[in-house]
C-alpha cells in the first residue's frame, strides 16, 4: 500500500478548487449586492434633492422661504437613510464573511480528516522503531486541531460581541438623531412663528 494515494490527492485538489469557486462566487454576489445598494441610495438621494429644488423654486413669499429653510435644516431623513445604508452594508459584509467562514470551516474539517487518515496510514506502514516519531506527530496534530478550534471559538465570540456593539451604537445614534431633529424642528418652527408674528414697525 502506498503512503500517498493519488486518488485522495486528486480528490483533495478538486475539493480545494470547488471551495475557491464557491468563495469567488460568493464574493462576486456580494459585490453585485453592494452595487445595487449604492445605486438605490444614490437614486433616493437624487430624488430628495430634486424635490428640494422644486420646493425652493415654488416658494413665492418670505413665509414659504422660512418654511423651506426649516425643512432643509432637518437632517433626520438624510441621517436615517445613511444609517440604514450603513446597516445594510454591514449586514451584507457580515453575511458574506459568515458564509465564507462556513465554507472554510468545512474545508478545514475535511483536511483534518484527510490528515488523520494519512497519519493512520503512516503509522501502519512505519518502519520498526518509528513509533515514538509517529506518536509525536499525532500529538502535534491533535494539539494543532484543538488550538484551531479554540481560536475559531474566540473569533466567533469576538464577532458576536462586535455585532452587538455595532447594533447598540446604531440604535443610540438613531435615537440621538431623532432627538436632535425634534429639537431643531421646534427651534425652526419657533423662529418662523416669531418672524411672521413680528409687528411691522419693529
Amino acid at each position: 500500500m502506498s503512503l500517498f494515494n493519488s486518488e485522495k490527492i486528486q480528490e483533495t485538489q478538486q475539493a480545494q478548487l470547488e471551495l475557491l469557486q464557491q468563495i469567488s462566487g460568493k464574493i462576486f454576489e456580494s459585490v453585485e449586492q453592494l452595487s445595487q445598494l449604492q445605486f438605490k441610495n444614490l437614486r433616493a438621494t437624487s430624488a430628495d434633492q430634486m424635490e428640494s429644488l422644486r420646493t425652493m423654486f415654488s416658494a413665492s413669499n418670505p413665509q414659504d422661504f422660512a418654511k423651506l429653510q426649516s425643512s432643509l435644516t432637518q437632517p433626520a431623513a438624510q441621517a436615517e437613510r445613511m444609517m440604514e445604508f450603513n446597516r445594510e452594508v454591514y449586514d451584507l459584509v457580515s453575511s458574506t464573511q459568515a458564509e465564507i467562514a462556513k465554507l472554510a470551516e468545512s474545508q478545514a474539517t475535511a483536511t483534518s480528516k484527510q490528515t488523520q487518515e494519512m497519519i493512520e496510514t503512516l503509522s501502519k506502514n512505519a518502519p520498526a522503531g518509528a513509533e515514538p516519531a509517529v506518536a509525536m506527530l499525532k500529538s502535534a496534530l491533535e494539539t494543532a486541531g484543538s488550538t484551531y478550534e479554540s481560536v475559531q471559538k474566540a473569533a466567533k465570540q469576538a464577532t458576536q460581541m462586535a455585532e452587538e456593539g455595532i447594533t447598540a451604537a446604531a440604535s443610540a445614534a438613531t435615537e440621538a438623531t431623532r432627538n436632535a431633529t425634534t429639537a431643531a424642528t421646534s427651534a425652526a418652527t419657533a423662529s418662523t412663528t416669531a418672524k411672521t408674528n413680528k409687528p411691522a414697525g419693529k
